[in-house]
């Protein structure tokens, strides 16, 4: 009966009648996504059949297919699951929209404004990660929709983020290395005891989980980048891990190199878990599931030290920062390691540390006796 056709970025709907002069009549749907331009084929298909619209005589009216924000998210989740999320991010961001559509999915289109997503974003006491997070993905969502027509804003499209510096560096949780040792520690016990009584087997146990809480704590990776990190992606002829594969997008798009040669404890933990993979396919940590680590991780924190359940694994990259900083590192060396992309957010540590500018600058100029040439002259 009719067809959808493509011409340029925007989709018409074909129909075809021999006994009609032109036999061929194309229709605009006003679309530039498909999902939507199916939605008025469907429409003007039902109207064609019952006589309520002749494509020859009449054209697709222009009133507005949409009205409410909560059905271009509707949309929005729609086409995107179909065209490029991927299972784990259909999910994901499909939870994201819903809330956001129970939220502020009543305004309607025609008086729109930045406001409700930028008051979204602020709501509660979010962490300012989530809140990064947040506007990234609804940055995407903005675009998509005004690209295609859906509706416009007349005023600047800002998403903001109402934190101060203050805000995130009391974000930044670490552990200490006592922590560390007492967490370890107790997982090891568990885990001898559950073998002696058979709660877990030599097979299926949780003491990889201390290699992995060492791995994190050393090499300041980030948990989608362990888990997704395989065999092959260490080079033990020189020691460097490939971060970023065929399977795998870091943050920041690119393959990173994190060279581990003059690190024993990371290289040692390496061999260990090298020696239990049977190809370079073979993930080093065993699977990728964030879901598994997460809750297994949980589990014994809130056991060895229940005062500190806000900590998560991710806090072991920032226990990594601390560390090297506390050491001495220069700023720039950690930011290399931590492959942040600038310096300021490795500086972000740095402050929280509260240094002692007078000791650090004294360590340097007390070494050269410059007070006993200075009293030398008199």
């Amino acid at each position: 009966m009719a067809s959808l056709i493509k011409s340029g970025n925007k989709f018409y709907i074909q129909f075809y009648n021999k006994t009609k002069q032109p036999k061929q009549k194309q229709i605009p749907t006003g679309c530039t996504s498909k999902t939507a331009a199916r939605k008025v084929l469907h429409r003007v298909e039902a109207e064609y059949v019952t006589g309520e619209f002749d494509p020859w005589k009449k054209v697709v009216q222009s009133e507005p297919l949409y009205n409410l924000l909560s059905e271009i998210i509707e949309l929005y989740i729609e086409e995107k699951s179909y065209t490029s999320w991927s299972k784990t991010t259909i999910h994901s961001n499909g939870k994201l929209f819903k809330k956001i559509s129970r939220i502020i999915g009543h305004y309607q289109l025609s008086e729109l404004t930045i406001e409700p997503f930028n008051e979204f974003i602020n709501a509660d006491k979010k962490a300012h990660a989530t809140r990064v997070g947040y506007k990234a993905k609804l940055s995407g969502f903005l675009n998509w929709a005004i690209s295609n027509g859906y509706f416009q804003i007349d005023t600047p499209i800002v998403l903001k983020i109402n934190s101060t510096s203050s805000t995130q560096e009391n974000n930044i949780n670490y552990f200490t290395k006592d922590d560390i040792e007492t967490f370890t520690t107790y997982i090891s016990g568990v885990v001898t005891k559950d073998l002696e009584t058979g709660n877990q087997t030599n097979r299926f146990n949780a003491m990889w989980l201390v290699d992995f809480i060492h791995w994190q704590r050393l090499s300041g990776m980030r948990l989608s980048e362990t888990l997704n990190l395989r065999a092959g992606d260490i080079n033990t002829q020189t020691w460097e891990i490939t971060i970023g594969n065929d399977h795998f997008v870091t943050k920041s798009k690119k393959k990173q190199i994190l060279p581990i040669e003059s690190v024993d404890p990371l290289k040692e933990i390496a061999r260990k878990k090298l020696a239990e993979c049977s190809s370079d396919h073979d993930r080093l940590f065993g699977h990728s599931c964030r879901r598994h680590t997460n809750r297994l991780f949980n589990k014994y924190l809130k056991k060895a030290l229940p005062k500190k359940t806000y900590l998560n694994i991710h806090s072991l990259r920032h226990t990594c920062c601390i560390e090297l900083l506390r050491a001495g590192v220069p700023i720039y060396t950690v930011q290399r390691w931590l492959r942040h992309a600038d310096v300021k957010t490795t500086q972000r540590y740095a402050d929280l540390l509260n240094m002692d500018i007078s000791e650090e600058v004294g360590k340097v100029f007390n070494q050269q006796n410059i007070q006993k040439r200075l009293l030398s002259r008199y």
